[in-house]
């Protein structure tokens, strides 16, 4: 009764395995580290245009709740708390900071732990004002759906002529 048993999981196994139904869940779970990285610095540039100095809650929702680290643009830093990162975003969007481009992706990593880092531009005034030129890296961790920020560092870059942070 054993052989017969241990021989039918055997030929159903087999059969599973190359059927068509588990090569298609296969291959869901296989993730392209550079779109998924793209994916969450599309969803930052969004959630910084839906976000205002009244509501920051949609830009700071995207970083970590329990353990996030901002190195911001324009402020001293690091903040670590989603109270600081609050802060720091109500004061930059009163700017009204657009990205207008980002250059220079480098990604590295898997889906739900991977990082981004390459150049960005500013344009501030709602897009009609001075441009910020700004390095950045961000790290992404968790669930693969979700991946909050979990590091972010942003800083003017130093060799763009005549370039500063506008005053608080």
């Amino acid at each position: 009764m054993n052989r017969l048993l241990s021989a039918t999981l055997v030929v159903l196994a087999v059969t599973a395995w190359s059927s068509e139904g588990w090569a298609r869940k296969t291959a869901r779970h296989k993730c392209d580290v550079e779109s998924w990285v793209t994916e969450r610095l599309d969803n930052w540039n969004q959630q910084l245009a839906r976000s205002t100095p009244a509501d920051p809650s949609p830009i700071v929702g995207t970083y970590d709740r329990n353990h996030p680290v901002l190195l911001p643009t324009c402020a001293d830093g690091p903040l670590t708390k989603t109270e600081t990162i609050t802060g720091y975003f109500k004061k930059f969007l009163e700017k009204r900071p657009v990205v207008v481009e980002r250059e220079k992706l480098v990604v590295g990593g898997v889906c739900g732990n991977a990082f981004g880092s390459g150049l960005y531009k500013f344009r501030l005034d709602g897009g009609s004002g001075p441009t910020l030129r700004a390095r950045f890296t961000y790290v992404f961790q968790g669930p693969i759906q979700g991946a909050p920020i979990m590091q972010h560092h942003s800083s003017l870059e130093p060799k763009a002529p005549g370039q500063q942070c506008p005053a608080d």
